[in-house]
């Protein structure tokens, strides 16, 4: 046989009744408390956001590191923030980039600093170590209306990036050029260049100038006068350590008397003496 059903009592009834209640009220206090909670958030961020203590007032809240040849001043007044400035409010990204976007600068990383409020602006810059002029018997094919790299005189650093020969001076910095001058410089050159100007800072000999206009015979203005070495290869290590070596002549030989020397043969080197030249009445 079927269980007989027995109607609730008016206890279990009142019981009931309580639980529901009981249960509502607790589903009510919830949500009153994530709404204050909500609102308390809201409220706390935006105070945070317009409270004058998590405002960027002035430039000198910008604090600056890694740069050479730049100021800090010269940094902060590339910064594009417009003061006075939330700190939440401010993308740390699209600063970097608009950094990035100046030549004399490599790679730029911008972070929020909370205390003091404030932010840390980190920079890698193109320290120039050549000025490198163009070849000018290749006539231009177009009148450029920007500069064109390695079409008018500039300056490259050591991986053999190219910038403007103003590009420091036009971001306010007083820098000097550097000594060593390169003619015919090209774009194709550049993969070239790391390890030429490497070779070039460990040897003795001191260069200030390289003529990179005639691919087939690269020459260098060396303290012992014009050196020429052929097309740049691997041997090119070897060509200064010969010319390391021609050093002991300085004394013997007058440098105003050297025509050039020929290190296209490390092994063989050739000094070519200028002739004196004769008339007669």
């Amino acid at each position: 046989m079927p269980p007989k059903f027995r109607s609730p009592s008016s206890q279990d009834l009142s019981r009931r009744r309580h639980y529901l209640r009981a249960k509502r009220r607790y589903k009510f206090y919830k949500m009153t408390w994530r709404m204050v909670a909500l609102t308390a958030f809201v409220s706390g961020t935006v105070w945070i956001a317009t409270s004058p203590i998590w405002l960027i007032q002035a430039a000198d809240q910008l604090e600056i590191s890694g740069n050479q040849l730049l100021s800090d001043k010269n940094v902060q007044a590339l910064v594009p923030v417009p003061y006075p400035q939330s700190l939440l409010r401010v993308k740390p990204d699209e600063l970097a980039k608009s950094l990035e976007a100046h030549e004399p600068i490599e790679r730029a990383m911008v972070s929020r600093r909370l205390v003091p409020p404030g932010l840390h602006v980190r920079v890698n810059e193109r320290v120039p170590v050549a000025v490198a002029l163009p070849d000018t018997t290749r006539p231009l094919k177009t009148i450029p209306t920007q500069p064109v790299p390695f079409e008018e005189p500039g300056l490259i650093d050591a991986q053999g990036n190219w910038m403007p020969r103003n590009s420091y001076r036009a971001l306010g910095a007083n820098t000097s050029l550097p000594p060593l001058v390169v003619r015919g410089m090209q774009e194709s050159y550049q993969t070239s260049w790391a390890s030429l100007y490497e070779a070039l800072r460990a040897s003795p000999v001191r260069i200030t100038g390289i003529d990179w206009r005639r691919p087939s015979n690269l020459v260098l203005q060396s303290e012992l006068g014009a050196v020429h070495l052929g097309p740049y290869g691997k041997g090119f290590k070897a060509q200064l350590a010969a010319l390391d070596q021609l050093r002991s002549l300085e004394g013997k030989v007058n440098p105003e008397k050297v025509a050039f020397i020929d290190l296209q043969d490390p092994e063989h080197p050739v000094v070519e003496i200028l002739q004196a030249a004769t008339t007669e009445e």
